[in-house]
């Protein structure tokens, strides 16, 4: 197939000053990479020259992995002028529950604009493709009628990338000590991500005021607010910003805590489940795949967060049986070896669906 490939990260480093827009680039390269390992050609709209078989008309996928203004101008462009012949898939990683609170303001205001935005920017797609059934379940709620169909794809993560070096731990725990006076034999509590409002900033604070003994360590661009403000005030509470290799502070910590109250399906925990990292995590939706007390302990409230950090440091079988549980699990459903190749499938369905599409427009 021929692929053009819409995604305008770059825009959304400038606005925000963020070095990463998380899971969603991450994803995103990780997609583009796959489908040329499999023989594809693609052409990344604003990164590469353009290809001599779009300057033919040859194009016969449009993706977008994106959501702002610009996108969607592209898309409307480029299905214009390939319309003969190119379907459009959009890759679903944004819902009005996502954004508010994060990107935009929480306020019922911008969950209307985005409502209409977000309905107006899938209503583009021959097919869409988002990383769980609670994001499904979202971008089915926007729509006053289904113009295309909608598939469940893990966002995955590719395996080998997280296999264990002996060199990780002392990398992060080296790093902690020099910068922040961390004892390298301190239990340390990490969540990986942006620092935005509805990732759990606050919860992250009250926790680590139960546990002045362990350091929490958030690792991740720091969006500022006030929020962040106040916790730093915590002694024991850390905001690195940017870390270049995250694999350093997965198999440098003791504990992921995620503490989001809203997650489209939260890579981090994938990525702490390879690397063998035990979770404690908010009872969410779109963390379906890992089970309580069976690969992670799920909290509903403070009393519960506190109750399942406890339980994992201070026995050992049960740390050991969650964490070899969510590995085995998360080699089964994230495998992007396994992904790539859904993709790659319905990629090719995209294109049935527009042939039926345009057929039926034609009678």
């Amino acid at each position: 197939m021929n692929i053009l490939f819409i995604e305008n990260f770059k825009l959304y480093k400038q606005l925000t000053s963020l070095k990463t827009i998380g899971g969603i680039e991450t994803n995103t390269n990780d997609v583009i990479h796959d489908l040329r390992q499999k023989g594809h050609k693609i052409w990344v709209l604003n990164k590469e020259v353009k290809p001599i078989w779009a300057q033919k008309g040859e194009v016969d996928i449009i993706a977008a992995s994106t959501f702002d203004p610009i996108t969607l101008f592209q898309i409307s462009k480029f299905k214009k002028k390939y319309k003969r012949r190119a379907a459009v898939v959009i890759h679903g990683h944004t819902t009005v529950e996502d954004l508010a609170g994060n990107f935009v303001p929480d306020k019922p205001i911008f969950d209307k604009v985005f409502k209409f935005w977000l309905k107006l920017l899938y209503s583009q797609a021959h097919l869409l493709i988002t990383p769980s059934e609670f994001s499904k379940e979202c971008i089915i709620k926007i729509q006053t009628s289904m113009t295309y169909p909608i598939y469940v794809v893990s966002n995955g993560i590719r395996i080998e990338d997280f296999k264990e070096n002996k060199k990780y731990r002392v990398n992060f725990r080296r790093f902690l000590s020099q910068k922040y006076d961390i004892p390298e034999d301190a239990v340390v509590i990490i969540n990986v991500g942006l620092s935005w409002k509805k990732k759990g900033v606050k919860v992250f604070g009250e926790i680590a005021s139960k546990f002045p003994e362990y350091y929490f360590v958030w690792v991740g661009p720091i969006s500022k607010n006030p929020e962040i403000d106040e916790i730093t005030k915590i002694d024991n509470v850390i905001f690195t910003g940017f870390y270049n290799d995250i694999r350093e502070a997965y198999y440098g910590a003791d504990l992921l805590l995620n503490t989001s109250w809203v997650e489209n399906q939260g890579i981090p925990l994938i990525e702490a489940a390879i690397c063998k990292l035990p979770v404690v995590a908010r009872d969410l939706s779109a963390f379906d795949w890992i089970v309580h007390e069976y690969s992670c302990y799920k909290a509903k409230n403070l009393a519960e967060f506190i109750e399942g950090i406890n339980k994992i440091v201070s026995n050992s079988n049960f740390k050991k049986n969650i964490v070899e549980n969510a590995y085995k699990d998360a080699v089964k459903l994230h495998d992007f070896e396994k992904i790539g190749e859904k993709i790659e499938k319905l990629y090719i369905k995209a294109i049935k669906v527009k042939k039926i599409w345009d057929h039926k427009r034609n009678k």
